[in-house]
This record gives structure tokens, C-alpha cells and sequence, in this order.
């Protein structure tokens, strides 16, 4: 922006610090660049974000917005286009009236828009199209070409004539032009420019009940660059009056589509929230620089100290809600062993035999993994009635990710005694239902949920308004797919009788960093503080569903929200349990060492102990050569490079430091194996492409291939069957 005196050279640029034309026109320019930094952001962020998703760092998390089937890609062309012509619309107008609104030199002298024009303000969204069509190749996508075009196509359509609409709309409400409007606006189809024509001639009848206002009245500041000398508003007001309604008309159509359906397929993608988000954003900051930058009041200002007011409700905070309950049974460690040992009978071991699994966090990658790990040894180790894989299991200690896949296969498990009742389709089902998308839920919340609660959350005030939001929508997608209903409270009656192992869901509270189990197992955590929090203990009587535990274990950051219990009192914020251990073993290990002290010596079973991997924990980055602006993010990157290599340390001297204990013991045997997903490049969001479905099938299948030479599997296959003989100890330490 120019001050006062910049004002005056230009002016008379002869006469003021010897200015010259050339830098006079440099200045001109900058200041338009900074009048024109909202749609120039926004365009470079929709021309960037494609290539930069698919080959930048953000791959693991944004590439596979870019998944689209043709149904997608047809909802998907209809924002984009229509965001990038708002961004010529915004821009033109800031250039049509730069003079008078802003007092600096005339940019634009002509009032017209060619079809040129909107080809070129279309140019962002061929990064965005080639980036799909890019991943569509890459996926060996089965949709065929042509119905993937022709969806893009439809989609382009409709966003032509919703604008096409507007422009009309305007033309007729607008003033009479000095030049007609199939001049100023030279759309590039005949009968087009014949609409335009006849749109230019009609006349607005005036209505006797509707109130007029004398837009002359206005103080001079207000009406500058958007009322005439005679109190008319501005053609181009009047077309951006007229996009604004037609993206409008975009956002509600859009929202509601997804809103009847929340937790149901969809055919809109994440990648379409996403655009109509910045849809909405160009046009509200658009308007809003416009209107305060004449005042040099930044933009930043308004919006800053709105959501700060905003934030100073409490309601505005993100909840999880909780149910009462005076009937939950006490179930300990020792007892759930015991139960679980008793459903798994096996001839060399007079005690029986149990399974524990620690299954690692990782988004979507890790649930459909877990899932795959899980049936898959349930079919491997089936042939036996009553002493099936499943009918092993006391415990599983899930994170993140790995919960959700848990989650599935733990739904299984019926009432009573009735145990774990999954034929060979269930099984599959499971994987799929593990390995089905929800990002689109989580991004519909994102636009048409959560901004309500940061701007006007007092308009929020029913219990379920407060939880509603991008958590709740991620819950209902598992309820509704995997028909999830129980309690945790319901699934510790299971525990009790025996018909399902217990479940630990591992969070972390953000304020004091203690790990939050949400578990179906009672734990004695002691007397000595800080130590780990249970949700029984801290919410005594009170019950949750299970996908809203399974929910707040994979607080993953950003996507889901840190959420507190809905009470009359101040809570902690429960978040992801990655942050405390990414792969279940500590919570694992606390609880099997709780159960075989609960025991007497001589009733202790075997333990074989699972640990599932989503990710490959072997490959250590090289050092490399770096400059000083390393340090600018070096405490970051050793913060994430913690989370991972330190906890696998941790945790493998603590699972060693167990199995020495119970070894000294001379009464339980401790076996180890371990199923770590070995290929790279996986995702962190919640969605899959086709072909990262199948490298999840593939590491299974090459799995089993190896059969004997395959330890771990062996382990497993041993330890269900003892007729196959055990594995030697060192083919099964931790790992």
C-alpha cells in the first residue's frame, strides 16, 4: 500500500525525489500485489498443492486426496472451477477500481472478460485434474477412462452454467452499461452471447413493498470502488453479489449431500470439501482486504481478535460425550488370564496358553494391517475347534491406528460365551472395513462442522452440538460400516465370561502427558504419581462407546481433535497414545505383568506375545550435510525422530526385562513374534488407493509363502498346534 506522500509522487513524479517512470510503474506494481494476496495465495496454493501432495514431503498425508473415481472427480471439478473463476472475478475488480478505492494508479483500462480470460483463470485446476488423472494411472485405477472424463466433464458443466447463471443474473440486475454486455463480456459460444444480449435489455420491475436504499447517502469511504456517482452499484459488485450466491448454492448442495449421508459411502471426496473450503475462504477474505485495505487495517487483524473472542467460550472446546453407568463389572489382569486360558486348552501345557498383541499406531495403514495380521493367523490357525487363534487371545493393546483395525476384529467376538463367530467372508470383511476410506467424513466436518464452533460457538448449546464435530463424524463412519454399538462397559462383560480378550485403547493427555488407557481391564496403577491414568478410575460409573474410544486413541494431529469429557468440570484433552508409545508395548507388558503376579505358581500359562508393525522400524536415515537453517527445525525432527526409534529401543529392553523375570520364575514360558509391515511409502491418512490395498495383501502373502522358513509365523503356528513342536527360543526372542 502507498502512504500519504507516495500519493502525492505519484501524482507529479517529475517533481518528487526524481522518481522515474520505470520505478514508479514497479511500485504500482508491488502494490497490487499485495492488494491482490488473497486470490494470488489462494491461486498458488491450488496450482502448488496437487504436485507438491503427490512427489513433496506432505505425500504420506495428502496424496491420496487425489483418489478420485469418476463420481469424485465430477464433484471435484464443480468447486474448483468455480473458485478459480471467483479468483478472476475478486481479481478483476480489485484492478477495475484500484484508482478509486485505493487511490494508486489505474491498472486495468478496459472493462471486459473474454473467453481467453476464463480459460486462463482456469489454467490452476489442470494441475489439480493432471494430478488426479496422474494417480489414476499410478493405481491401476479399474474405472475406464472415458467414464472418468465424462464425470469431469459433467462436473466442468455445471460449474459453467452456475457461473454462466450468475453472470446473467447480474447483467439483468445490474445498471445499464455504456457498451452492451455481449461486448463486455465476449463468452465464446453464440447463444451464449444472445442470453447476455437479452439480459442487458430487461428491466428489473420495481416493487412497491420491496425497500429501496439510497446508496448516495453512503459516506464517501464506504462507497468508493463499489457505488456509482448516481448511487448504482458497480457492474462487478453486482457479478461478485451473484458468483457469491451461486458458490453458496455450491456449499449447501455439497454439505447437505454428505450431512444425510454422514458415515454412509459418498461419492464426494475429501478433495471437494477442500476446494469448496477455499472457495469460501477467497471469497469472505477477498471481500474483506477490499473493504480494509483502504484503511491500512491488515487483514489478519479482524480475523485474529475474532476467534479469540470466540475462544473464549468454553463451548467452543471439542468434547466426547459419557454415559452413565452403576453396573460395570471389575474384571482384573489375573482374572482375564485365566478365563482366556481355560477357552484354550492345550495338552503340553497344563496351565494353557495365552496370546497377547501389541499392535502399533500408523492412520489407516496400521488398521488395515492389524486387520490383515489378525484374520489372517485366525485362518492359519483355525483347524483346531476351541483352540483357534482367536479363542487364544487375552489381550490387545492397541494404538492409533492399530485400534480401529482391533476395533473390527474384537466386534467379533459375540455375548456371553459364545466366543468369536467369524466365517471366512466375515474375516475378509473385517480387512475391508479396516481398509475403507474416511477421510471424506473427517474433511465434510472440517468445513461445514468446525468452523461454526471457532466463529460462532454460542450459537452451541445442546449436548449434541458440543460433540459433534470431525471426531464425531470419524465415529460414525466406524459405527455405521462396522454396525459397532457396544459400550466399553458391554465388551468387560465378555472379558468377564470369557467369550472376548480384553482391549486396551492407548491415548495420551495432552496437559500433563501421561498415558490414558481406555481399556475393558481393570489396572492397579499404584500410589506413585505421575503414573498412567485409566478411564475407569478417572470416570468412575461412567461408560463410553467403544468407536469413541477407539476414536480418541487415534487422535492423530489436526485431523481429529484433542477432545475433553463433557462434565461440569474442568478435563484433560485426550490425544493420540503414539505420543507416549506408538506400539502398545508398554501398556502390554504393564498389564501381563499385573496378570501372572495376580496368579499363584503353578496356574500361569504360556504367553506368546504379538507385536504387529505397520510400518519398517530397521531402516535408520544416513546422516547428510546440512547448513544453519537445520537448527531451525532440528528440535522438531529429533522430536519425531524419538517417537519411533527411542520407543522401539524402550520398548524392547522392557518386553526383555519381562521375559527374564518370568523366566527366573521357572513357570512361564514367554515366546515372542513379530509381524512388521516391510514395504515403504504408506500413507498416514485415512484413506487408501488401490494399489496400497494390495501391497497390505502382498506383505501377507509373502508372509505365508515363506511358511516354515517364516520364525514368526511359526512361532504362532507352534504355539496354537503343539503337534508342529515348539520353535527354539532364539527363533522367538523380542524384537
Amino acid at each position: 500500500m502507498l502512504n500519504n506522500q507516495t500519493k502525492e509522487v505519484a501524482a507529479q513524479p517529475q517533481k518528487k525525489i526524481g522518481m522515474n517512470g520505470r520505478f514508479h510503474n514497479v511500485v504500482t506494481f508491488c502494490s497490487y500485489v499485495y492488494l491482490l494476496r488473497v486470490p494470488i495465495l489462494i491461486g498458488l496454493i491450488l496450482i502448488v498443492l496437487p504436485p507438491l501432495s503427490l512427489w513433496g514431503p506432505p505425500k504420506p498425508l495428502l496424496e491420496n486426496l487425489f483418489v478420485l473415481t469418476a463420481g469424485n472427480v465430477f464433484w471435484a471439478m464443480i468447486p474448483a472451477l468455480m473458485l478459480a473463476w471467483s479468483l478472476v472475478v475478486v481479481s478483476r475488480v480489485i484492478l477495475l477500481n484500484g484508482k478509486e478505492r485505493f487511490d494508486i494508479d489505474q491498472w486495468m483500462k478496459k472493462d471486459t472478460l473474454t473467453g481467453s480470460n476464463l480459460l486462463w483463470g482456469s489454467l490452476p485446476t489442470i494441475s489439480l485434474f493432471a494430478c488426479a488423472a496422474v494417480e489414476k494411472t499410478n493405481n491401476l485405477s479399474a474405472i475406464n477412462w472415458w467414464k472418468w472424463l465424462a464425470g469431469a466433464f459433467s462436473g466442468a458443466l455445471i460449474a459453467y452454467v452456475l457461473g454462466f447463471f450468475g453472470l446473467v443474473i447480474s447483467i439483468a440486475l445490474a445498471p445499464r452499461y455504456r457498451s452492451s454486455a455481449d461486448k463486455r463480456f465476449d463468452i465464446p459460444f453464440p447463444r451464449s452471447k444472445a442470453i447476455l444480449g437479452r439480459a442487458d435489455a430487461f428491466q428489473v420491475p420495481r416493487l412497491g413493498w420491496f425497500p429501496q436504499w439510497d446508496l448516495k447517502r453512503l459516506p464517501p469511504d464506504l462507497r468508493c470502488g463499489y457505488v456509482d456517482v448516481e448511487g448504482n452499484l458497480y457492474p462487478g459488485q453486482w457479478l461478485v453479489l451473484m458468483l457469491l450466491a451461486m458458490s453458496a448454492g455450491v456449499y449447501f448442495v455439497v454439505g447437505s449431500y454428505k450431512g444425510y449421508h454422514l458415515g454412509a459411502p459418498s461419492r464426494v471426496p475429501a478433495l471437494a470439501y477442500v476446494l469448496v473450503l477455499m472457495l469460501v475462504l477467497n471469497w469472505v477474505f477477498s471481500m474483506l482486504a477490499f473493504f480494509l485495505d483502504r484503511y491500512r487495517i491488515p487483514l489478519l487483524v479482524p480475523v485474529v481478535l475474532f476467534c479469540a473472542l470466540a475462544g473464549q467460550f468454553s463451548v467452543s472446546d471439542h468434547y466426547f460425550s459419557l454415559d452413565q453407568n452403576t453396573h460395570i463389572q471389575s474384571v482384573s489382569p489375573s482374572q482375564t488370564l485365566s478365563v482366556r486360558a481355560a477357552k484354550f486348552p492345550q495338552p503340553n501345557r497344563r496351565n494353557g496358553g495365552v496370546v497377547v498383541v501389541a499392535t502399533a499406531g500408523g492412520g489407516i495403514q496400521a488398521a488395515g494391517w492389524t486387520a490383515r495380521v489378525l484374520t489372517g493367523l485366525q485362518e492359519q490357525c483355525s483347524a483346531t475347534p476351541g483352540r483357534t487363534f482367536a479363542d487364544s487371545i487375552a489381550l490387545i493393546s492397541a494404538v492409533s491406528g492399530g485400534g480401529v483395525g482391533t476395533m473390527f476384529f474384537v466386534n467379533q467376538y459375540g455375548k456371553g460365551v459364545s466366543g468369536f463367530s467369524a466365517g471366512p467372508a466375515d474375516l475378509s470383511r473385517i480387512v475391508e472395513q479396516a481398509e475403507a476410506p474416511a477421510l471424506s467424513e473427517i474433511a465434510w466436518a472440517i468445513v461445514y462442522v468446525d468452523p461454526f464452533r471457532i466463529f460462532f460457538p454460542y450459537l452451541r448449546v445442546s449436548i449434541e452440538q458440543k460433540t459433534i464435530d470431525r471426531g464425531y463424524a470419524l465415529e460414525q463412519t466406524w459405527r455405521n460400516r462396522g454396525h459397532v454399538q457396544a459400550s466399553l462397559a458391554e465388551w468387560r462383560e465378555g472379558v468377564t465370561s470369557g467369550a472376548r480378550p480384553a482391549v486396551i485403547f492407548n491415548s495420551t493427555l495432552a496437559e500433563t502427558g501421561q498415558p490414558f488407557l481406555l481399556s475393558t481391564s481393570d489396572f492397579d496403577i499404584g500410589d506413585t504419581e505421575p503414573a498412567p491414568q485409566t478411564f475407569a478410575l478417572t470416570y468412575r460409573e461412567r461408560d463410553m462407546p467403544v468407536v469413541t474410544a477407539a476414536r480418541l486413541a487415534a487422535t492423530f494431529p489436526y485431523v481429529s481433535p484433542a477432545a475433553r469429557a463433557l462434565t461440569d468440570k474442568p478435563e484433560n484433552h485426550v490425544v493420540d497414545g503414539g505420543y507416549y508409545d506408538n506400539f502398545g508395548v508398554g501398556s502390554m507388558s504393564f498389564w501381563l505383568n499385573q496378570a501372572l503376579e495376580g496368579l499363584d505358581k503353578g496356574h500361569r500359562p504360556d504367553v506368546l506375545v504379538i507385536q504387529i508393525r505397520s510400518f519398517p522400524t530397521k531402516s535408520i536415515p544416513d546422516p547428510t550435510k546440512k547448513g544453519w537453517f537445520y537448527q531451525s527445525y532440528a528440535p522438531v525432527d529429533a522430536l519425531l525422530s524419538v517417537r519411533t526409534t527411542a520407543q522401539l529401543i524402550r520398548d524392547r529392553d522392557q518386553l526383555d526385562l519381562l521375559e527374564r523375570k518370568w523366566a527366573a520364575a521357572d513357570d512361564v514360558h514367554i515366546r515372542f513374534a513379530t509381524f512388521e509391515f516391510s514395504k515403504t511409502d504408506a500413507p498416514l491418512s485415512w484413506q487408501l488407493t488401490g494399489k496400497q490395498v494390495a501391497r497390505i495383501q502382498e506383505e501377507w502373502r509373502d508372509t505365508l509363502n515363506q511358511g516354515n522358513e517364516n520364525s514368526n509365523l511359526q512361532t504362532v503356528r507352534s504355539f496354537c498346534d503343539p503337534r508342529l513342536g515348539e520353535m527354539p527360543a532364539a527363533a522367538s526372542e523380542p524384537r
